[in-house]
């Protein structure tokens, strides 16, 4: 029997809409949705092949044990009971603070994963939750926070209607928008100039996007916010600024203008690389322009918050917040950042770390931490661990020194589909369902689209084998633990009141219940016409919302007198702390490391799919020609990048695309830990960006990690010896 459904690609932000062809319970074909109302028969090579995943013969379907004469295969019944076992006895003699929780970055792209491994640690009472987003966006939310009063409330560009676009250490084009829902991002952007706009990208490398805009321009990584904050300053000096625009809508503007005056164009020229008559040019197009919008992810080095803080700020003082083609705020079926104030999840250092006293963002702490964490005797040391859809060793700064700290937990548990680095250390393996496994809604995207629309899909093919939904699992850890609650006490009667009448607390309830109570919701009127997930599932193509709107500021404000404060402490050290370090080189590691994207993989959980993997899979070190002749290095030839804590082996390509002074490694990659199991994975090994950083390198007011522009050396190695892994 041969049937076609409909569903959507989980991934990115993007959400793509897909057709999936089912042959007799096996998904043997993906093809982008034609008739999806957003990206309309678009899709990237990724989404393409997520049943190449699902069906994987390296994919393990079963709980396993680690034992001393290997992974055995074990029951469901058998694990959750041992391993509830473990961390309850841990527990006990220890504290809560024992156990931690690591979730990765695809938990963000499956509604309920997120909501209970959340509710779990939260149940649990352990402050150490970490994640992936000190390695990805922290900074983004917390900058949001600071203006608008809420982290979920993050403005996106209005690409379709921008004149002037400017585009900061981002590449739409291979990313396809991150915190931003951008599909077709080449298309949309070339657009800008063919409606007699323009396109500008500030970035380190000459990236595909780049190439398609009308301006680009080299900056030295991590100097986004000299830049950005000189642009403010001659825009203020100038009198460029909306002026009635700003006075009805922010405060201590006089701040501002204290805060940027040492920022010069002359000062930032020294430090970005971009010459002073530039930067004064590009301010005065921002401002000049009737719709102008700043926009990127120039957050993953040593001064990320800041720099989000300081794109958003510029949006705000030339008027291009809540207009049509600047920065504006999205609609959804849910408002996540009101959902999140409500159950008090928003929260900003109320758990610290025990170690440098670190403070998390909705609730997860640095990940850079954590391998102190494990390895420094203390109360509060974390003792096990569980990791939920993430590959820390190979995906966190410095992942050795985290998997040299795992060794000494007393329980490691990990729930995924392959066998990663990670799981290749644990205790025990708790099999996941994939996407197409499962039911979805996109709710943690829900603000962040730049077409507002909607989506449901239900699984497409059932769960293979004996894996589950990351929901199923806490639930069943968390039942056999004994934790008397989910989110909180109401939410652990309420789920016992329900299967009394024979009714289960499926995540289903809790994302029907935040649409129909949302702002679009039917509010559980039958005569409504609002929407309810019943409603949604009859689009399976998705369903527009209405266009973006303008004039709303204040009501989407969350600020407590629906104004926005300009005026931080935080933001003020921070701006003290760049000037005193400024970007960060030595003679012993001159050049500056930055990661890079490719369209066919994402962090490290693709590397096994075959068509991913086929062609020229770049994981060459590019340097630029000055910089490699002066170190006498060749294209092709084999050499050795060191920083302050690792080293790796690549082969060289020689590219003008960088700026000198600057080399360029993707991340996602290993050749470290073997796991012999995922073949494809194993014959595509490759240097790790990663693997140079050092993990105690984290931005004191988000915890994002240093990922891009830290200090490294290139050196020429021998040809014996050579690691291969070019």
């Amino acid at each position: 029997m041969v049937q076609e459904k409909t569903t959507y690609c989980r991934i990115c932000e993007v959400t793509c809409g897909l057709v999936a062809t089912v042959e007799d319970g096996r998904v043997t074909k993906l093809r982008p949705d034609p008739d999806h109302v957003v990206s309309r028969g678009y899709s990237c090579p990724k989404g393409l092949a997520l049943h190449e995943v699902t069906h994987d013969p390296d994919r393990i379907l079963h709980p396993m044990k680690r034992t001393a004469g290997g992974w055995e295969r074990i029951t469901w019944e058998q694990a959750i009971g041992e391993i509830a076992g473990k961390l309850n006895a841990i527990r006990a003699a220890h504290g809560p603070d024992a156990i931690g929780l690591y979730t990765g970055n695809p938990s963000g792209y499956a509604y309920a994963h997120r909501i209970y491994s959340a509710n779990w640690i939260k149940a649990l009472g352990s402050r150490n939750s970490y994640g992936a987003g000190s390695q990805d966006n922290l900074a983004d939310f917390l900058a949001a926070r600071f203006l608008y009063g809420a982290s979920f409330r993050q403005p996106v560009p209005d690409v379709d209607r921008a004149q002037y676009l400017l585009i900061v250490g981002t590449n739409p084009l291979v990313s396809q928008g991150t915190l931003v829902h951008l599909i077709d991002a080449k298309a949309r952007l070339k657009a800008v100039a063919e409606r007699g706009g323009k396109v500008v990208v500030i970035d380190p490398r000459r990236t595909e996007t780049a190439k398609i805009a009308q301006e680009h321009h080299f900056i030295r990584p991590g100097s986004d916010t000299f830049l950005l904050l000189a642009m403010i300053r001659t825009i203020l000096d100038e009198g460029l600024e909306a002026r009635e625009l700003l006075a009805a809508q922010a405060d201590d503007v006089d701040w501002l203008r204290t805060l940027v005056a040492v920022f010069t164009p002359e000062r930032a020229a020294e430090a970005t690389g971009i010459d002073a008559a530039t930067i004064r040019r590009l301010a005065r197009e921002f401002a000049a322009s009737p719709a102008a919008c700043a926009f990127g992810r120039a957050v993953c080095g040593p001064f990320g918050t800041i720099q989000a803080w300081a794109l958003d700020v510029l949006n705000i003082v030339t008027g291009n917040l809540d207009r049509p083609g600047g920065a504006v705020f999205s609609d959804g079926l849910v408002d996540l950042a009101r959902v999140v104030e409500q159950l008090g999840l928003d929260g900003y250092g109320e758990h610290r770390s025990r170690l440098r006293d670190l403070p998390g963002v909705l609730g997860e702490l640095p990940a850079g931490v954590l391998a102190d964490e494990i390895a420094t005797p203390g109360a509060g040391q974390i003792r096990a661990l569980v990791v939920t859809a993430g590959n820390p060793v190979a995906s966190i700064a410095n992942g050795a020194a985290l998997a040299s700290a795992m060794a000494q937990l007393e329980c490691t548990v990990v729930i995924d589909i392959y066998m990663s680095e990670t799981a290749a250390l644990a205790d025990y393996f708790l099999p996941a369902a994939t996407s197409l496994e499962r039911e979805d809604f996109p709710v943690f995207h829900v603000n962040l689209l730049t077409e507002p629309y909607s989506q449901w899909t239900d699984a497409v093919i059932p769960k293979l084998g004996e894996s589950k939904e990351e929901w199923e699992i806490f639930t069943l850890l968390g039942d056999a633990m004994g934790l008397t609650y989910l989110a909180n006490p109401a939410a652990h009667w309420l789920r016992r009141g329900l299967q009394l009448f024979g009714r289960d607390f499926s995540p289903r309830w809790i994302i029907d219940g935040m649409i129909r109570t949302g702002p679009m919701g039917d509010r559980y009127l039958p005569w409504s016409s609002g929407w309810s997930v019943a409603r949604l599932k009859e689009h399976p193509h998705g369903v527009r919302l209405g266009e973006l709107r303008t004039g709303i500021l204040r009501e989407k404000l969350m600020t407590p007198d629906k104004r926005i404060h300009l005026k931080n402490e935080h933001i003020a050290r921070e701006a003290e702390r760049i000037l005193a370090e400024g970007t960060s080189t030595t003679s012993d590691f001159p050049l500056q490391l930055i990661g890079r994207r490719d369209m066919r993989s994402n962090n490290s959980w693709l590397r096994n799919v075959p068509k991913l993997m086929r062609g020229d899979r770049d994981r060459r070190l590019r340097i630029h020609p000055d910089d490699a002749d002066r170190l006498g290095i060749a294209d092709g030839q084999v050499v050795r990048v060191r920083s302050r804590v690792g080293a790796v082996d690549a082969e060289v390509r020689v590219s003008d695309e960088l700026m000198p002074g600057v080399v360029s490694l993707p991340h996602g990659w290993s050749d470290g830990i073997e796991t012999h199991r995922r073949v494809v994975a194993e014959l595509g090994r490759g240097p790790n960006c990663n693997d140079l950083i050092d993990q105690r390198a984290i931005e004191p007011l988000a915890g994002m990690a240093w990922l891009n522009g830290f200090p490294v050396a290139v050196e020429k190695i021998p040809a014996v010896g050579r690691a291969a892994n070019a």
